[in-house]
């Protein structure tokens, strides 16, 4: 970062939303606080909704990366706040960017309806809902990977069988992939059953001088049709958790997804800006 006539600059990335990915946005802070821009892209298809379904939570990421001297460093972020009505519309709040967080940002609103098949992202400070109507997605046939079925509950998939020395020499580059069904379990009262893939890199693949493996487990709700927790044990980067905090099952407020009082609408057919700050 450079420091120019008392400004501090920043080039960020934010979030990716069920909106769609939103491109690097630039943010500045000085005497007069903080000003910046973030462009969305409009999104082919609108989210598959889930109804009857509702339920309120917060995303938590935290990486625990742990020093050769045995010190640990944690870094916790709330990513996304997610209310989801028993119609399928939900409504996402998070942070403008991901990074250090600069108290003034202002937070990007999202109301996704696909009852009506649209999807608003709001601009609080200049009272704009921007609207997009996006039309639903086609169903999609089951997917067939091949995979083979091993000792009690674990899975090994296939890459299908080299044609040649060459295409030989490739695969055993690559890792061992197992996946491994660890039954049910209760989070926040809600029943999830859990799954774990191992990664098994051979020595060599990542100019690595012995084998070493990452571990990912995943605790999804049939009920929900939500992940509440995941786990990605990798040497390489530490342990990183993702999770539902706070996590509520009754019906939310049905104002939640609707438009505020006071806000024009924007008809969007392409890409659009929210900027704020002094431009």
């Amino acid at each position: 970062m450079q420091r120019q006539g008392g400004i501090l600059s920043l080039l960020l990335v934010v979030a990716v939303s069920a909106f769609g990915q939103v491109s690097s946005s630039i943010f500045s802070t000085g005497p007069d606080g903080t000003r910046g821009s973030a462009t969305f892209h409009v999104p082919e298809y609108l989210p598959r909704a889930v109804v009857g379904a509702p339920y309120y939570g917060e995303e938590v990421t935290e990486r625990v990366q742990t020093l050769p001297n045995g010190v640990h460093i944690t870094h916790t972020d709330i990513r996304q706040k997610t209310w989801r009505d028993s119609q399928g519309r939900t409504r996402t709040e998070r942070p403008m960017m991901m990074g250090p967080h600069l108290p003034d940002a202002p937070t990007v609103v999202q109301i996704t309806d696909p009852v009506a098949g649209y999807i608003y992202t709001l601009d609080t400070e200049k009272k704009v809902a921007h609207r997009v109507a996006v039309q639903q997605r086609p169903e999609r046939s089951p997917s067939n990977s091949p995979a083979v079925t091993g000792r009690a509950g674990v899975r090994t998939m296939l890459r299908g069988a080299p044609a040649s020395g060459a295409e030989q020499k490739s695969d055993t580059q690559r890792p061992e992939v197992t996946n491994e069904a660890l039954g049910t379990k209760t989070i926040d009262g809600v029943a999830v059953e859990g799954t774990r893939i191992t990664m098994t890199y051979p020595t060599g693949s990542q100019d690595n001088d012995g084998p070493f493996s990452t571990i990912a487990e995943t605790w999804r709700s049939k009920e929900l049709d939500l992940i509440l927790l995941s786990t990605r044990d990798d040497p390489r980067q530490g342990i990183t958790t993702q999770k539902i905090a706070n996590l509520s099952t009754q019906e939310p407020d049905p104002t939640l997804f609707m438009l505020p009082a006071g806000y024009t609408i924007a008809d969007e057919t392409g890409s659009f800006s929210i900027t704020w700050g002094n431009q």
